[in-house]
């Protein structure tokens, strides 16, 4: 039987027409932000019988109380077809029958999951981690680029930086616990869609809102199926679902009423233009009138038009580094291996290599949930990062550019034909390139527009700026609003590899000179190391960064001295190294012993450039050597800085001291050397006996026997000079370390180097201008 119709009462078309006065609508505003015709409201406010599913609608529009309005009591509910009303333990019972038909769909349609690049399934469970929520939307917040740059102390802490620091997080669940209406935003892969799967899941098996029925529903699905059949209605569309599970259409209307449905859409980013404004309607309108049931609906951040009445929104926030150690773990178990303990151990060994310092870079990327999956997919071939960087991020690009969006078949709407992916790539080059020159990280949208406005002016494209940004914020997520018209690049590293991309598109002689003036700039690093990674041919770019290195410090005659002193003792060791290997090695021993612990600002942690050259040479007998011998003259710097400020820990120093220097005598091959050592060491004080006795005799005669032991390494092993750098001299030196293992890591990193000019630049590493030259005119000759 039909459900009869409602009139409004006098009172409650009064109501009713302030009500639509203060929102300063018309009749006709009203009908269209209903998705319905005028007829209806007109008949509304003329008191005349309308359908009770458009007065409710029309009510609840306005903010009225719909019974208030038709001068019925306040507790009465919609009949039922035919059945009456349900008791609460009735509704329990449907609640119960329905969800136990249905459980089989909801595990077919969300329980497993089809990973990038993975052929086989995945249930969601095995690899499902729990998000996090901010309640304050970034985009919404009005922030200057000022209030970012006041936590924004170095690069490396940029990814710290993902949200602003003031914001609390809640977990997903207490935010859907906390909102019965919500929606989810979030950037690309950043686990919207699973974490919907993963509500239905639990509310299928009873452990989540157990007197709710779950309804997953794939936005793009629901508007391709409205459009073949010219209707937009969510009612027909789960009707029709539970019909398939053999529950009938008016139980679902019962199920409605009552508030009894978890209803899940994801991806409104996903619809078509042409669709979305009915798809939009129609659910301001379902939700409307089926106001008692808890909906969630996911979008992406940056598709974000539309707001719905009495939603809260929410967006997800990167992992944190809990999160991506839970989320490798399960995906090497789940994924990568037949025994859990093989998955286990492989997971531990992918955390403990992508926390490494070297691994930085990659873990920037690893905050983003499906870029995380694709850097486990990439780890698990070899157990190990892959060396070309260049290739790595490119890989991660074409993921965000098309990827991702095509192994799920969805077709994103372009706003101009000739707007294709290489024109979008050359456009956020130039953004990349131009502020990173300028060292500017955060950007204003004005900035952003005025840049692309330039580029697309000068291919001749008469195209949107605003709606060109809009396509690169919401298809591919590399730009990002941290706040209103305030962005940045979602990952640091990308800003890099765009700016890198810049250089090689433009590559000329000029071009190249600015990059190298840049060399000394650690923030450039990855520039460079991406750069010639990229070139056809780094010659020119390498050969430009070997003269530039050795001008650093030529006009310093006591380097250069120093310098010739590298070469003479590296060329007395025989070894079957590189030579260049050899003198990094001596230039890391004498770094290492001008500076004692607590003075961290030019201090060499390791023997970074000659692993670079060749690998751990430390084996070699004459070079272990060295290093304790230098080892023990940097101790007894320690040593003596720890007594003259009377620090607690120089006890520790002092043992440290003699551990160097009783090792390096066992190590002593030569007679008379290990004599002289030995000598001075029957010299030393117990250490152990008394401290003070020991103080006091450092006090008195220690620098004097600091001195005999530097004579006795000058005589037997022309080391051990106390070369009297000052300050300046120091950080040039330092200076010079960092700018050559920056050369070497580009000739390792670049795609194509010639032989000619590599061995141009390994014979020359490290020598003084002097042996440069004579070298030179020794191979001209």
């Amino acid at each position: 039987m039909a459900s009869q119709g409602l009139r409004a009462s006098p009172e409650g078309i009064r109501a009713a027409k302030t009500a639509l006065t203060d929102k300063t609508w018309s009749q006709h505003k009203l009908a269209a932000a209903l998705g319905i015709t005028r007829q209806p409201v007109s008949k509304f406010f003329a008191g005349e019988s309308v359908s009770r599913s458009c007065f409710v609608q029309i009510c609840q529009q306005l903010g009225l109380s719909w019974q208030k309005v038709a001068g019925l009591p306040e507790d009465l509910v919609f009949e039922q077809s035919g059945k009456g009303r349900f008791k609460d333990a009735d509704l329990d019972t449907l609640v119960k029958e329905v969800r136990q038909k249905r459980q089989e769909k909801i595990q077919y349609q969300c329980n497993i999951i089809q990973m990038l690049d993975i052929p086989q399934t995945v249930k969601l469970i095995d690899i499902y981690t729990s998000i996090n929520v901010l309640e304050e939307i970034n985009n919404l917040q009005w922030r200057e680029i000022d209030d970012w740059l006041k936590d924004f102390k170095s690069e490396s802490n940029f990814n710290q930086l993902r949200t602003y620091k003031r914001e609390r997080k809640l977990t997903g669940l207490e935010a859907v616990l906390q909102h019965s209406k919500l929606t989810i935003l979030g950037k690309p892969g950043s686990g919207k869609t699973i974490f919907l799967k993963y509500l239905a899941i639990e509310c299928n098996k009873g452990q989540f809102q157990p007197n709710q029925i779950p309804v997953f529903i794939r936005a793009k699905e629901f508007a391709e199926d409205a459009k073949n059949d010219s209707k937009f209605n969510l009612f027909d569309y789960i009707s029709e679902e539970f019909l398939s599970c053999d529950v009938e259409k008016e139980l679902t209307k019962t199920l409605l009423t009552h508030g009894k449905l978890l209803i899940l859409l994801d991806g409104l980013d996903e619809v078509s233009i042409e669709e979305i404004e009915k798809l939009t309607i129609e659910i301001r309108s379902f939700t409307q009138i089926f106001y008692k049931n808890r909906f969630i609906i996911s979008c992406r951040i940056a598709a974000h038009k539309y707001r719905f009445h009495g939603f809260t929104e929410v967006e997800v926030a990167d992992f944190d580094q809990e999160q991506v150690e839970v989320f490798a773990k399960k995906w090497f178990v789940a994924v990568a291996s037949k025994y859990k303990e093989d998955g286990q151990a492989r997971g531990n060994l992918f955390i403990n290599q992508l926390n490494l310092q070297e691994n930085q870079h990659i873990r920037e990327l690893s905050f983003t949930p499906l870029l995380l999956h694709w850097i486990c997919l990439v780890f698990q071939g070899k157990n190990e990062f892959p060396l070309n960087q260049a290739k790595l991020y490119e890989q991660a690009l074409n993921i965000l550019f098309y990827k991702w969006d095509e192994v799920r078949g969805i077709k994103r709407d372009r706003i101009a034909s000739n707007l294709t992916l290489a024109i979008k790539k050359k456009v956020i080059s130039q953004i990349a390139a131009i502020n990173f020159d300028t060292e500017n990280y955060f950007l204003s949208k004005e900035k952003i527009l005025e840049l692309i406005a330039d580029y697309l002016q000068k291919l001749q494209l008469q195209l949107d700026n605003e709606a060109v940004l809009k396509a690169i914020e919401v298809e591919h997520g590399l730009l990002i609003e941290r706040s209103q018209e305030i962005y940045s690049f979602s990952h640091l590293i990308f800003q890099k590899y765009f700016t890198a991309r810049n250089n090689v598109e433009n590559s000329q002689a000029q071009n190249w000179e600015y990059l190298v003036s840049h060399m000394t700039e650690k923030r450039w690093r990855e520039v460079f190391l991406l750069t010639v990674n990229m070139l056809p041919n780094a010659d020119e770019i390498l050969q430009l960064m070997k003269q530039k290195i050795d001008l650093l410090v030529a006009n310093d005659e006591r380097l250069q001295y120093f310098l010739t002193w590298l070469h003479q003792k590296s060329s007395s060791v025989y070894t079957r190294h590189k030579a260049a290997a050899i003198r990094a090695f001596y230039l890391v021993c004498v770094e290492r012993s001008l500076h004692h612990s607590h003075r961290a600002l030019i201090y060499i942690s390791g023997y970074n450039l000659e692993y670079a050259l060749v690998g751990n040479i430390a084996f070699d007998s004459d070079l272990a050597l060295d290093e304790f011998l230098y080892s023990t003259i940097a101790c007894f710097n320690d040593v003596e800085f720890a007594f003259e400020r009377n620090l607690k820990d120089a006890l520790d120093y002092a043992h440290a001291f003699a551990i160097a220097f009783n090792e390096a005598i066992e190590l002593v091959s030569t007679s008379k050397l290990k004599q002289a050592l030995q000598k001075l060491k029957t010299q030393l004080p117990d250490l152990d006996s008394n401290l003070e006795r020991f103080r006091e005799w450092w006090q008195t005669k220690g620098k004097v026997w600091g001195k005999q032991l530097r004579y006795f390494l000058i005589k037997y092993r022309n080391i051990g000079y106390d070369w009297e750098f000052n300050e300046q001299q120091k950080e040039l030196l330092q200076k010079y370390y960092d700018v050559n293992k920056l050369l070497v890591d580009c000739l390792n990193s670049a795609a194509d180097v010639s032989p000619t000019a590599r061995q141009k630049i390994e014979n020359t590493l490290l020598l003084a201008i002097a042996d440069i030259e004579k070298l030179h005119n020794s191979n001209v000759s």
